[in-house]
């Protein structure tokens, strides 16, 4: 009497693996955020921004013309990056400062005088925080504060403030 054949073994490990790696790639797509980027509302002046997956917003925008994807994060204070987007987008060191996170204090620095741009609207000479981790910049309040913000429905609506 023998046992099973080897190939078995082997056709039912390869079949395991490609059906973990399927979904893999499945879960690993649909956790990825929804990014939006600049659309025609309003006459071009503002960009809608659909809630993610992970419940925040996230819009295409840039610092100084170098792209960056910010989350909206209504409670920061400024707009802040990791320091490796800073080096991407060429900010210049900063005064050193002290951010208050989730995580705790972290040391970084504040950059004044940069151009933020995010969904098509342009807001310039706001001072930019350098020190988180990560790919994703925050869209704070000293960018939000500049336009008109409204929340309805899993959408924000950025606008250019028209007063």
């Amino acid at each position: 009497m023998s046992g099973p054949a080897p190939w078995g073994h082997l056709t039912a490990l390869a079949i395991w693996i490609a059906l973990s790696g399927a979904l893999y790639l499945y879960f690993d797509a649909y956790h990825k955020p929804t990014v939006a980027v600049a659309d025609a509302v309003a006459g071009g002046d503002g960009v809608t921004i659909p809630r993610s997956r992970d419940g925040h917003y996230y819009v295409r925008g840039a610092i100084n013309g170098h792209p960056v994807d910010f989350m909206v994060d209504t409670g920061a204070g400024a707009v802040s990056v990791s320091h490796e987007i800073a080096r991407r987008a060429g900010l210049p060191r900063g005064a050193p400062a002290r951010f208050m996170t989730a995580n705790g204090d972290v040391m970084g620095e504040m950059v004044p005088g940069q151009t933020v741009e995010a969904g098509g609207i342009v807001v310039q000479g706001l001072s930019v925080g350098v020190g988180l981790h990560g790919e994703v910049a925050l869209l704070g309040q000293n960018f939000l504060r500049k336009v008109e913000v409204v929340q309805s429905n899993d959408k924000m609506v950025l606008r250019v403030r028209t007063r």
